[in-house]
């Protein structure tokens, strides 16, 4: 590196491990020469890196690709750009500019024949111009995209994954649907997710995907089918319990318990976690769905009392776990409170845990309860009862039978009603 500009000034080198992470910091020397390393255990690094500038009022840095090998970048201005900096052994960012621009092209072009065949009628003699033009933008585009499976350099295989973040599809088309689809089918069929994992859009991927499943598709037997050939392609251990973790934990916050419990045979399956430690990762060895429920631990000003898990004496129990305040758990315990009455006529008994922190706050809200079972601890999260269900978010609801064994993990009322 070559920024004699900015000698001086402290700066920050990052790559991508899923998430950024701090490889390099120093201060740039006097004349403005320095190199930036990437440590050995990362080597050979192919993906995306970040180079900030720490102490400066206007910021700055860049965004490159690295290719696995060292390649010099300079610039002699103070205000870096497009036009003053020069790469030698590899062109990081100029490349990439290029690719975006000439795809920019084609999709511009074929919205603007989209756009013409909306606005003029059929008949209208220029018409079949613009379908024609629009047909030729779809082969250009995919020409494009065959061009950037064949090209070697890092830059065009990035383009694809920040394509899958603002929502250009590998396939020209107007229709919606038929995007997405072509969306889904890239990244459990075609994405490569090592270069996924250095690409700094590992999580923004995770997400988007698993929101669409669960917002889009509802459709859960195609979600597991899809689950199984992404598990399949990650073969790393750290990749693939990061992957495991961080979907697990979308679909907890999208209400999809039920998602979670079809997966888990195939995650304990695969041999490939090298972790269940955190929240996240403890629904696949806690609470699971056809297991001994933990023990159930009461704290208060008396002391610590242990209610077995196999002598609650109900037909079954329903374990609440909320939180005062939450909109969710609102909603949950009006209608428990609602259906009340159908419930203990089935033989069900509820035990309520609060994550509340605020004693006030806990009996204000638990007093309205018609069930007598409702406990805090004061913990929050961390409490004893939440760490043993694994409960990373609330409401989150178990139903047990008569000998403490989980029936279900559920998400709303209605699923105990039927």
């Amino acid at each position: 590196m070559e920024f004699p500009a900015f000698a001086g000034k402290s700066y920050e080198f990052k790559i991508f491990q899923g998430e950024e992470i701090i490889v390099d910091k120093g201060i740039i020397p006097p004349d403005g020469k320095f190199t930036l390393s990437i440590p050995e255990k990362y080597t050979p690094y192919v993906g995306m890196s970040r180079w900030l500038l720490t102490d400066s009022e206007t910021g700055g840095g860049l965004d490159m690709a690295i290719q696995g090998h060292g390649f010099k970048i300079s610039c002699l201005s103070n205000q870096p750009n497009e036009g003053n900096i020069n790469y030698v052994g590899y062109d990081a960012v100029n490349e990439l500019n290029r690719l975006y621009k000439e795809q920019q092209l084609i999709i511009d072009k074929f919205e603007t024949m989209s756009k013409a065949t909306m606005l003029y009628d059929k008949t209208h003699p220029s018409y079949p111009t613009f379908t024609k033009e629009q047909e030729e933008q779809v082969l250009a585009f995919e020409k494009f995209q065959q061009a950037l499976k064949v090209n070697t350099n890092y830059n065009a295989r990035f383009l694809p994954i920040v394509n899958l973040t603002t929502g250009i599809a590998p396939k020209l088309t107007d229709n919606y649907d038929l995007r997405a689809e072509y969306v889904n089918d890239y990244i459990v069929n075609e994405l490569n997710y090592d270069e996924l994992y250095t690409s700094g859009h590992w999580t923004a991927i995770i997400y988007s995907w698993v929101q669409m499943h669960t917002q889009m598709y509802v459709d859960k037997a195609r979600f597991v089918k899809d689950f199984v050939v992404v598990s399949k392609k990650l073969t790393n251990p750290v990749k693939y319990t990061d992957w495991i973790g961080k979907v697990t934990y979308y679909l907890t916050e999208f209400g999809k318990d039920d998602y979670i419990e079809a997966i888990a045979p195939t995650v304990l399956a695969s041999g490939k976690v090298n972790s269940y430690e955190g929240k996240t990762m403890q629904v696949y060895v806690k609470a699971m769905i056809g297991s001994k429920a933990p023990d159930l631990i009461i704290k208060n000003s008396k002391g610590t009392t242990t209610i077995k898990s196999t002598e609650l004496k109900s037909k079954q129990t329903l374990l609440l776990f909320y939180k005062s305040g939450c909109g969710p758990c609102e909603t949950t315990l009006e209608n428990l409170k609602t259906n009340y009455t159908k419930l203990i006529n089935k033989g069900l008994k509820i035990i309520a845990f609060s994550s509340d922190t605020n004693e006030t706050e806990f009996k204000t809200t638990s007093a309205t309860f018609p069930w007598k079972d409702t406990f805090c601890d004061l913990e929050g999260m961390n409490g004893i009862n939440f760490k043993n269900y694994a409960v990373i978010g609330t409401p989150t609801m178990y139903l047990l039978d008569s000998k403490g064994i989980i029936l279900k993990k559920l998400a709303t009322v209605e699923e105990i009603l039927k």
